[in-house]
């Protein structure tokens, strides 16, 4: 199967099949014409990338899962062990941005009530304080 015809099928563009095959993660058959071909293993190949890049994975991850299962395949015992990484990654980084969330509301909540005040005091006693922030 010919580049144009293979980003057609699944939904990608040929920047990016030419990318992967620059990194070494996917390799056509060159024709005697110089067109690149793609057999059904590059094409199984190409789809383990995207739906690996779809949960999260970067081609450094990717390109050594392959590495690490040399000959063997992929199996479903290597990829939920991955996936189960990945989610953990992905459960901290929940928590990071929820704790994060929280520090904002609460800073608003904070300024909403300095702005408060201030607009209680009236215009002439109205005082501007700067906001200290904490990093934590």
């Amino acid at each position: 199967m010919r580049i144009g015809e293979l980003a057609k099928r699944l939904n990608v563009a040929t920047s990016k099949i030419r990318f992967l095959e620059k990194q070494g993660l996917i390799r056509p058959i060159r024709l005697s014409s110089g067109y690149r071909d793609y057999d059904d293993g590059a094409i199984e190949t190409l789809q383990i990338i995207l739906q690996a890049q779809s949960f999260g994975f970067t081609l450094q991850e990717i390109d050594r899962s392959f590495i690490e299962t040399k000959g063997q395949g992929l199996r479903c015992g290597y990829i939920i062990k991955r996936l189960t990484g990945k989610r953990h990654e992905l459960d901290r980084h929940i928590e990071q941005l929820l704790a994060l969330r929280t520090r904002m509301t609460n800073t608003i909540e904070e300024l909403e009530q300095r702005l408060a005040a201030s607009d209680q005091a009236g215009p002439n006693r109205r005082k501007h304080r700067s906001l200290k922030v904490v990093v934590a």
